[in-house]
């Protein structure tokens, strides 16, 4: 390829990558302002954050368990949750173009502050949740739907959608603080059933 060829072709590509940032950081607002429905997580990838060192989010106490994360797109901070199958296996919808699986939770980075939570519920019912999530809602596609995720059918899922469909469903808890028709990761974080054991800074 010839010397312009070269300067042409890159240039496209600079060209490329710099509209497709520019698309994510346009998505941010519109959300805030309630304006769509389109979820600003999922402009970042595996629900990246602002972090200059991401921490591990390690083991839990109990199958059943819930961690939150820090996570931020552009200027709106949306975090980020996932739950523990074992104590050992994390659940988790990781963001766009990244389908729902399970991951090792000693190899799992996430940004700061992580905290780690149970239910308030019999150890058996935490058992009934993870098991949901993991024999049901791994292999999903990414949800973009947040403000009326309830709703939505499990075809496709995002982070806190599978943490809150997963023990609806499977034992009926309601975790979420606001009881609104669409279900955010702090709305599990701060509901009265989940109670905090640790936090990672």
């Amino acid at each position: 390829m010839s010397r312009i060829g070269r300067f042409l072709a890159s240039s496209m590509t600079t060209a490329v990558v710099a509209g497709t940032a520019m698309a994510g950081l346009l998505v941010a607002p519109a959300q805030a302002a309630g304006t769509t429905a389109s979820d600003p997580a999922a402009t970042a990838s595996s629900s990246g954050g602002d972090c200059k060192e991401k921490k591990t989010v390690g083991n839990a106490r109990n199958r059943g368990d819930i961690f939150h994360s820090h996570a931020k797109t552009a200027d709106w901070d949306h975090d980020h949750v996932g739950m523990y199958y074992t104590t050992k296996t994390i659940v988790e919808a990781p963001g766009v173009g990244s389908k729902s699986k399970s991951v090792t939770a000693s190899t799992l980075k996430k940004c700061g502050p992580i905290v780690k939570m149970y239910v308030k519920a019999k150890q058996s019912s935490r058992d009934k949740a993870a098991d949901y999530a993991y024999k049901h809602f791994r292999g999903k596609s990414y949800d973009l739907n947040f403000a009326g995720n309830k709703a939505s059918n499990t075809d496709y899922l995002n982070c806190s959608e599978l943490v809150w469909k997963a023990y609806k469903y499977a034992v009926d808890i309601e975790l979420d603080k606001n009881g609104g028709p669409g279900v955010y990761p702090d709305d599990i974080r701060d509901d009265g059933s989940t109670v905090t054991y640790q936090t990672i800074r």
